[in-house]
């Protein structure tokens, strides 16, 4: 696995930790931080994920090329 594939699976991961966290937290299994409602935790998590997918399309995008 070169350098370039192990920065996507580690990409991946921080991902899918984001979108099991917003899981949780829209579940009831998890409290937001930081004195943050959940709604905004909510609307942070979906803004991070919606980031991940924008870098991941693009790492994988400039893998393909």
């Amino acid at each position: 696995m070169t350098y370039f594939h192990k920065g996507i699976a580690a990409t991946q991961l921080k991902r899918d930790h984001k979108a099991g966290l917003l899981e949780s937290v829209r579940a009831g299994r998890s409290q937001p931080s930081h004195g943050m409602t959940k709604d905004e935790a909510v609307t942070m998590l979906v803004q991070d994920i919606a980031d991940y997918d924008e870098i991941l399309g693009r790492l994988r995008r400039h893998d393909d090329g």
